[in-house]
């Protein structure tokens, strides 16, 4: 029997640098689908030359999962698209996949096009990450979400609740009946749960620095946020909270990415004057041992699909503050997993970190709730998810 094709289709495979959240969920679901059952690739965009990519580059052949495309970028963005477009024509004329999975802006753009256009006609399946998309075209946006995507995809894949309802609420998509399939995203626990241990060992030691991860610092409360440096992570109001709580509640800020704004972000931190106590610690691959060694995380999303920082830090038992964005607000529940607050105000994180720092006790308490919670969030559960969308989807067309 002949298994069904799945390409995943991303921007980036330089998770933690270029690329990010939404890029690492197609990857897991890439390596974690049965080999037995399904042909797997993954079609990437673009290039960066990294070590973050290398390292994925190596686990997916380790895998055995095909990668095409993988370009270095052109000069424009027309030339880039133009690129992108050949790559992937010649990508579905090699693999012939039955199913494309995009996860991007224009990886869903792309999708459809293939699909009306490619003689191989791959069913469409598009991933949304988060329930705000097209932020820099929202009239291209708005063609596409609302009337588009609705025709021309087997299925969207909807990552929260809050997702679910924007993508069902479409009138389109409720004039055909569409239902969107949630698949939550998750986190591969394994390397979490040694540093749970070891955060555990440290709450048991009095919270000693010992073997502090390089470029963490010690002595103050240590609070983190991990993410890319854009606009959308909020880490601006982030650094204006630890300001306003300068004198009464001095902490320690590490910032684990990279990205854009990493220039303005530090430069606001010295014209803020806490320069000193914002640790600018970049990419780093050891994220989990640094998350053992913190007191709080904080979330700073404008906006959010599922962050994957805040279900990674409670799975390690770190306390999590986050903003009252769709995805996060459904597994911080405040008070009993966690704390919320608005997005975009830094007074708001001040008085929530406050609160935090002042009952440190309440906050383990939830830790541990938290805990509990996610440990439904589990690779293998998420790739099961997804096998039975493409099930699904290739049983209606046959079908049809």
């Amino acid at each position: 029997m002949t298994r069904p094709r799945i390409l995943q289709l991303v921007t980036g495979i330089a998770i933690g640098e270029q690329s990010g959240g939404a890029e690492q969920v197609a990857l897991h679901v890439a390596l974690r689908l049965d080999p037995a059952a399904f042909e797997r690739a993954v079609f990437v965009m673009r290039r960066y030359g990294s070590p973050a990519e290398a390292a994925w580059h190596a686990r997916l052949a380790a895998a055995q999962v095909v990668v095409f495309g993988f370009g270095p970028p052109a000069n424009g963005e027309r030339a880039e698209l133009q690129r992108i477009w050949r790559d992937l024509w010649a990508c579905v004329s090699a693999f012939r996949p039955d199913v494309i999975n995009s996860h991007s802006e224009r990886g869903d753009a792309l999708n459809v096009l293939v699909r009306l256009l490619h003689p191989a006609h791959p069913c469409a399946i598009r991933t949304m990450h988060t329930d705000q998309q097209w932020q820099t075209r929202p009239w291209t946006g708005r063609l596409f979400a609302q009337a588009v995507f609705p025709l021309a995809c087997a299925r969207e894949i909807a990552v929260s609740q809050a997702v679910r309802d924007v993508l069902e609420r479409r009138p389109l998509a409720r004039l055909l009946r569409k239902k969107s399939p949630l698949c939550y995203p998750a986190i591969d626990s394994a390397g979490l749960r040694e540093a749970r241990e070891a955060r555990a060992r440290l709450r048991h030691d009095g919270g000693s620095a010992a073997a502090l991860p390089p470029g963490a610092p010690s002595g103050r409360p240590r609070v983190g946020i991990v993410g890319r440096l854009m606009p959308q992570k909020g880490h601006a109001f982030l650094l204006q909270a630890v300001a306003r709580l300068a004198e009464a509640h001095p902490i320690d800020l590490l910032v684990v990415g990279s990205g854009p704004l990493d220039a303005d972000l530090q430069a606001q931190a010295a014209a803020l004057g806490i320069a000193e106590r914002v640790h600018f610690l970049g990419h780093r691959r050891d994220v989990a041992a640094i998350l053992a060694h913190l007191d709080l995380l904080v979330s700073a999303s404008l906006w959010e699909g599922l962050p994957g920082a805040v279900l990674e830090a409670m799975v390690v038992g770190v306390p999590v503050i986050a903003t009252d964005v769709s995805g996060s607000r459904e597994v911080v529940l405040p008070g009993q997993t966690g704390l919320l607050a608005p997005p975009g105000r830094g007074d708001a994180l001040a008085d929530a970190l406050a609160y935090a720092i002042g009952h440190p006790a309440d906050m383990e308490a939830m830790a541990r709730r938290a805990a509990e919670l996610v440990g439904r969030f589990s690779v293998e559960e998420m790739a099961q998810a997804y096998a039975a969308v493409y099930r699904q989807a290739l049983a209606g067309r046959q079908a049809g």
